[in-house]
């Protein structure tokens, strides 16, 4: 999501300085673009405004660094602080965390970005990403709301990714939202790996056989659904695919997946006819290796929105409202299976079906997706902030 929104920016600004603040920022240095640190010290650093009273950063970042051993807060606070006075406006593209289907404590951590903007006088704009619902079932739900409320309302416009969310959110009273498809099927353009990269160049891929199936587990699938039924459910689904003839490669899009599709692989006959392709890759590198398949069985959201914008088709295992829209745009909701209550017998007619189908369903694919990029939503976002 911040590729498509940095290099979007980029194609409509043409001296437009784009820094990321990133939760997760390992070696910043082999980027092409700035990222700066946004992860819980430094969260702790703004929210309580420490930066405010002199010399505190600097000491708290070298003992923080001191404790942790690292020297990648070193300077950064500053350097944060003066991209924010500095920024037009601020983009928040970090996907979800505003519902009950997370805790509070990641709520709120929304809720603080748009009060740092707040704070320094800048326009926010929520970018894509999913809301609600909001029944925690706790005491303070309606106190918590009321501050959601109040926050969102400062936003310059927030974009609810399913249509779930936006009804959440207006329920709120919010005038401020708008509904909108994924940011990163709504932008044409998407950068290459070695275009993400300061060196220019790639790591090496490893790519499927043109025309197998790729196979994409996600391990929060174990945690909604049952989790002896969701691992031999897709053991049963590889070894329908091997007794169809098909070249089936497990892709883990996650290292957290890697555990998992182990243990499945274990309970497979045949398990010497599935190839894993596993590795660090980038979303570019994703797409590419995704875009070889001739249709995917997947469960990790991104992955999915990956398949689709290589117009490749899907049979899509997951339980939220978002894999429902996110197929819905590209009239595939045939295809969507939640795994709380799976119809097991459906399932597999959908995947011999796809199998024959799967060139006329990419068609259909591509068509709906040339559809959707007719609009960009980081220029519809720009203009509504007329910067």
């Amino acid at each position: 999501m911040f590729l498509s929104l940095y290099y979007a920016l980029n194609s409509i600004y043409d001296d437009c300085e784009v820094i990321g603040f990133a939760f997760k920022t390992d070696e910043l240095e082999q980027y092409a673009f700035k990222l700066l640190p946004h992860d819980d010290f430094t969260r702790l650093v703004f929210k309580h405004r420490l930066n405010d009273v002199p010399f505190l950063a600097p000491l708290l970042t070298r003992l923080a660094g001191f404790w942790r051993k690292t020297d990648k807060w070193d300077g950064k606070i500053a350097e944060m602080e003066k991209a924010l006075r500095d920024a037009d406006a601020i983009f928040d593209a970090s996907g979800y965390t505003l519902g009950s289907g997370w805790s509070k404590k990641g709520g709120a951590n929304l809720l603080e970005t748009i009060k740092t903007a707040r704070r320094y006088g800048k326009r926010i704009i929520l970018m894509p990403q999913s809301f609600g619902p909001f029944d925690w079932g706790e005491d303070d739900d309606a106190e918590f709301l009321e501050d959601v409320k109040e926050h969102l309302s400062y936003c310059s416009k927030i974009y609810a990714r399913e249509k779930e969310g936006f009804d959440c959110l207006k329920a709120l009273g919010l005038q401020n939202v708008e509904l909108s498809a994924d940011m990163v099927i709504r932008e044409n353009f998407f950068p290459t790996a070695a275009e993400i990269l300061a060196s220019g160049d790639r790591d090496e891929v490893s790519y499927p056989v043109e025309g197998s199936v790729g196979f994409i587990v996600n391990e929060n699938l174990f945690r909604i659904g049952d989790p002896d039924s969701v691992g031999e459910l897709y053991a049963r689904i590889l070894e329908r695919l091997i007794e169809s003839g098909e070249t089936v490669y497990v892709l883990n899009t996650s290292t957290a997946d890697t555990e998992i599709t182990e243990r499945i692989l274990k309970k497979i006959k045949g398990r010497d006819k599935i190839a894993v392709i596993s590795g660090e890759y980038s979303s570019p590198d994703l797409i590419d290796i995704i875009g070889k398949f001739k249709y995917v069985v997947a469960s990790r959201y991104h992955s999915i929105v990956f398949a689709y914008r290589a117009g490749v088709p899907a049979i899509i295992f997951g339980w939220a409202a978002k894999y429902f829209d996110l197929a819905e745009h590209f009239d595939q909701q045939d295809y969507v299976f939640d795994v709380r209550s799976p119809d097991v017998d459906e399932l597999f007619q959908k995947i011999d079906e796809i199998s024959v189908r799967h060139e006329k369903e990419s068609r259909r694919i591509r068509e709906c997706l040339q559809v959707i990029q007719e609009d960009s939503v980081v220029r519809d976002a720009a203009d509504a902030l007329q910067i």
